[in-house]
């Protein structure tokens, strides 16, 4: 493999471990509404870096599963605007 190859390969792998932290934070602050502001916010960066990616697919899942959540608590407005956003990047 060429020198140039290598860095090419670097830079992707670091990509991929970038999201894959990102992710997990997301999950972390996701646990508490009192960050969930921040998990929402990164689950969105990792799809925006990369939205063919299977961490994506994933933030995508997780939103979809703090939108369901709101809606069964009565935070209607919240929901649908997070569903919205949902359908509308797929």
């Amino acid at each position: 493999m060429t020198e140039e190859g290598k860095n090419n390969y670097s830079r992707q792998e670091v990509a991929k471990k970038g999201l894959q932290a990102l992710l997990e934070m997301a999950k972390v602050w996701g646990k508490s509404q009192d960050t969930i502001h921040h998990a929402i916010k990164s689950y969105k960066d990792v799809i925006r870096i990369d939205p063919e990616s299977s961490e994506a697919d994933e933030a995508r899942a997780a939103l979809w599963k703090i939108a369901e959540q709101w809606n069964k608590r009565g935070q209607k407005y919240a929901a649908a605007l997070l569903y919205k956003e949902l359908t509308a990047s797929s």
